[in-house]
């Protein structure tokens, strides 16, 4: 047993002098190996390092050059930036100076009344082309959190003008031309526009809210069937109110504007139709 384990002991020096004998040899060949190529490839690398010696400092210029190139441009593309953000704000601001100029000298309270009053004889009568009539379909199972999430189906919709048989677009279209006569100075036609709007309160009150709470045969036709007032039947009343307020509110603006102008035209000044270049708000005298 004891001449087994020096016998395997001797084995394996052995085969460790052997080894590291090999890897000696390995790395001396590969060593040799370099230095023979290096040796060989002297007279090509020497030219070829020359060459890029006398190359290197174009190369280098060329590409700073296109650094300083990409840089310059970005410089100007922040100045091209630059200048057009301050010009746009000096027209901005040259802008919002003429707009609050000329909304002070032309936007006075006779104009602004007339404008609202014949957007809402306009809004009148779109009105009539809207549904101001529908039947919610099964509305007591859509009541609470359900009904908010998802409302009840509405069918059997009706337009405003099909209930008064469109008697309001000719009242919207006399308002229009009332407000227009008032603004230009004969304040007696404001009463005919706060008699438009009271005639178009008049109509959907007495003629569209019984006709739109009523199911009609939709009630008989479907379960749990609710009459609803839609969108048109409120623009109708909005739209008609908003005609009465201006009715009332024309003859305040348009007396001051009348006696100026015609102060103005006793003395030899404008003509009243031009009052409102003036810019003056109403009760303060024109001066001399």
């Amino acid at each position: 047993m004891e001449a087994r384990a020096i016998e395997r002991r001797r084995r394996r020096e052995a085969r460790r002098r052997l080894r590291a004998e090999t890897e000696d040899e390995l790395g001396v060949r590969v060593r040799g190996g370099a230095l023979e190529v290096r040796r060989r490839l002297r007279p090509v690398l020497t030219p070829l390092g020359a060459l890029f010696g006398r190359v290197a400092p174009y190369v280098t210029r060329t590409l700073l050059l296109v650094v300083q190139l990409i840089a310059a441009l970005i410089a100007l593309v922040l100045e091209l930036v630059q200048v057009s953000l301050a010009r746009l704000g000096r027209m901005l601001i040259a802008g919002w100076i003429v707009g609050t100029d000329w909304l002070r000298r032309h936007v006075t309270p006779a104009p602004t009344v007339a404008f609202v009053g014949a957007f809402a004889a306009a809004a009148l009568a779109a009105s009539q082309f809207a549904d101001y009539h529908g039947v919610a379909v099964d509305a007591p199972n859509y009541a609470g959190e359900v009904g908010a999430t998802a409302p009840a189906p509405i069918t059997g919709t009706a337009t405003a003008g099909s209930a008064h048989v469109w008697i309001l677009i000719p009242v919207a279209a006399a308002a229009l031309l009332l407000i227009l006569g008032a603004y230009r100075g004969r304040r007696q036609l404001a009463a005919g526009v706060a008699a438009c709007g009271v005639t178009g309160i008049a109509v959907a009150i007495g003629v569209d809210l019984p006709q739109g709470l009523d199911t009609g045969r939709e009630g008989l036709a479907f379960y749990g069937a609710q009459a609803v007032l839609l969108q048109g039947f409120w623009a109708e009343i909005a739209a008609s109110s908003m005609l009465i307020l201006c009715g009332l509110l024309l003859p305040l603006y348009t007396r001051d504007r009348t006696s100026v102008g015609r102060r103005r035209t006793r003395r030899g000044g404008r003509h009243p139709a031009r009052d409102e270049d003036v810019g003056l708000p109403p009760g303060l005298p024109a001066e001399s």
